[in-house]
């Protein structure tokens, strides 16, 4: 069969079609999946914090049996541009079912009282992104202002929980010896 006889081929396609997106993904569609995000957001909201989606990225799979789908073969490629085909099913108004493979990133920010943006963290590496700064610079002499300290504790209290109960690492441009410095102040006031 000659290229140009294939360029005008009409068909039916059959077989199992799997279909993997890199990018973006949808919060809720992840904590239908991954239920120990689910829960870890359940314990934030228990203690009285808040938090925000911030980037939620991975991989979805969509599988689809294709069974006397109309096909055609269209001569360009929407990406690789000309020189290459593009396969065109007409799935209809049969849109499959769309689930979540795996999560690379689930960045939330939790906030406290004072803070919208206490700690950044992210779920899926189990890492510590963010520390206010208002705890994670703290100064001595700040310890009789209520204005620094009270905020400051709130941020404690979420840093403390993260590293010591869930056991979340810090990111590599904060020490764990400068919180462990920081922790023994703060269980003085």
């Amino acid at each position: 069969m000659s290229l140009p006889t294939i360029l005008h081929m009409k068909g039916v396609a059959r077989g199992r079609l799997t279909i993997e997106y890199t990018g973006r993904l949808i919060p809720e569609e992840v904590l239908k999946t991954f239920t120990e995000y689910k829960e870890m957001l359940n314990e934030i909201k228990e203690k009285g914090w808040r938090y925000i989606y911030i980037e939620i990225t991975g991989k979805s799979l969509m599988e689809l049996e294709v069974a006397d789908y109309p096909c055609k073969i269209i001569p360009y490629g929407v990406w690789a541009g000309a020189d290459a085909f593009t396969l065109d099913i007409d799935l209809g108004r049969r849109l499959p079912e769309v689930r979540v493979g795996e999560v690379e990133q689930f960045r939330i920010n939790i906030a406290t009282k004072s803070f919208p943006r206490a700690v950044t963290v992210d779920l899926a590496k189990q890492v510590i992104t963010y520390v206010e700064e208002n705890f994670w610079n703290w100064k001595d002499e700040w310890k009789d202002d209520q204005s620094r300290l009270q905020p400051a504790k709130e941020v404690y209290e979420v840093v403390k929980w993260l590293i010591e109960e869930k056991k979340f690492k810090l990111h590599e441009n904060y020490q764990i010896e400068k919180y462990q410095e920081i922790k023994e102040k703060f269980e003085k006031y």
